[in-house]
């Protein structure tokens, strides 16, 4: 019943209040969108039925744009909505998705969502990956709307919390359930799990991670010689790409570096943090240790990295160009898994066939790190030293490394077409043929 998660919700706001309010006063994240997360969303007009589409944050945001645009195309009747829970996901949705009507996510109490869902009456949810909201599903449920998942994942740990929830309130898992929905499982793993929580097969089909059909597999080669002129690279030099790093990472790195320049001649090291604004910090650090540095910045305004380009570390102060740059690296080292920070988009530069090293603390990546590691596709080091080591070996093999980079761009095509299935189960969910299979 919606009265026991009104309850928990109202309780834990309760508690939570001199929190909350001393964030609505100092953080303009926590005012932005208040209105439109109460309930006061506007009434949509009715001119044609609804797909009430709903990502959580910026990544579901890229997932669904080529998915938004097939369904425009195959089904012009409906008018599309998008929400999103946060002030980024909302300003990326707005700059993709121009003239479509976007807003925040209610707060899951039931009278807030009965409003919300009144006011878009919408003819179907999609919601994107793990967005299960029980007082949005009982209401959804109430209203006869169908709820369709996209790109399904429930992990164990989520799985056990859900049997719990089971447990307080029946009419939760009754609408989580229900014979109109719809889930298009990521893999096996998270289709048994959903089957685990009553969901019948039928209702289950396994169309994978749309994420990986944004993955860019090639750059131009204009854009890769700019940059190879930009940052003064010759063909027989060598280029570390270290991209995402994270705060304490880059000593490390740098360490690395300076050994490696002692054993290897023409090595060039790129510095991109995953957070610019410590770049200042950064510069320190490498001057410190006794290196040069240049940002990239200053090269784009015509400045040229002098005759000390091998003891000269390239850092990227700028935002958008990560891509491109892994594209004239020779290795590539994914950062924020070095330290316990859960790692970062390990695809991009396998996409690009380069080769790739993180460290051990890769969390928030499983399901990427685990396809790469059953191809032999990725190195995954477990300290200062071993990483040292690898790129050693790698540098100066560079036949395996080029065969280790193809392995993990063969692994990024194997799991290409996601969004196209899932285009097929939606046409013939939105066609009213119930019985799916992909």
């Amino acid at each position: 019943m919606s009265i026991i998660f009104d309850a928990v919700y109202v309780t834990a706001l309760a508690f939570g209040s001199p929190y909350f309010l001393s964030k609505l006063i100092i953080s303009e994240r926590y005012r932005s969108g208040l209105t439109q997360r109460l309930g006061w969303v506007g009434a949509r007009k009715r001119e044609k039925p609804c797909i009430w589409i709903h990502c959580a944050s910026v990544g579901e945001i890229l997932t669904i744009k080529a998915l938004v645009n097939s369904i425009e195309k195959e089904f012009n009747r409906f008018d599309i909505v998008i929400s999103t829970n946060t002030n980024t996901g909302l300003s990326v949705a707005e700059r993709h998705f121009q003239g479509k009507r976007i807003f925040y996510f209610p707060l899951d109490l039931s009278w807030v969502v009965d409003s919300v869902l009144n006011a878009i009456y919408p003819s179907y949810v999609i919601l994107i990956e793990l967005e299960i909201w029980p007082n949005f599903l009982m209401s959804a449920a109430k209203k006869q709307i169908p709820v369709i998942l996209l790109n399904a994942r429930i992990s164990e740990k989520s799985l056990k919390w859900y049997r719990i929830l089971s447990k307080i309130s029946k009419g939760f898992f009754e609408s989580l359930s229900n014979k109109e929905n719809f889930f298009c499982a990521r893999t096996r793993n998270d289709a048994t799990r959903l089957m685990n929580l009553d969901i019948a097969e039928t209702q289950i089909s396994i169309t994978g991670n749309m994420k990986f059909d944004n993955i860019v597999t090639a750059i131009s080669e204009d854009t890769r010689n700019r940059l190879l002129s930009l940052f003064n690279i010759k063909q027989d030099d060598k280029v570390v790409v270290c991209g995402s790093t994270h705060e304490g990472e880059e000593v490390i790195l740098l360490r690395i570096f300076k050994q490696i320049n002692t054993k290897l001649n023409k090595l060039r090291l790129v510095l991109a943090p995953r957070h610019i604004e410590r770049v200042n910090d950064i510069t320190k650090l490498i001057e410190s240790i006794g290196l040069r540095c240049i940002r990239k910045t200053s090269l784009d305004k015509g400045n040229k990295i002098d005759e000390y380009k091998y003891e000269t570390v390239i850092l990227v102060d700028t935002i958008g160009e990560l891509l491109n740059i892994y594209s004239i690296a020779d290795c590539v080292f994914v950062g924020k898994s070095l330290v316990p920070q859960g790692g970062q988009n390990i695809m991009e530069p396998a996409g690009l066939a380069k080769p790739v090293i993180v460290g051990p603390h890769t969390f928030n990546f499983n399901e990427e790190i685990q396809l790469l590691k059953e191809a032999n596709a990725i190195k995954v080091v477990q300290d200062e030293s071993a990483l040292l080591n690898e790129l050693v070996y790698l540098l100066e093999h560079p036949y395996e490394a080029q065969e280790l980079g193809n392995k993990a761009q063969s692994v990024v095509i194997k799991q290409l077409g996601a969004t196209d299935r899932n285009l097929k189960v939606l046409k013939k969910i939105l066609l009213k043929e119930r019985t799916v299979s992909v």
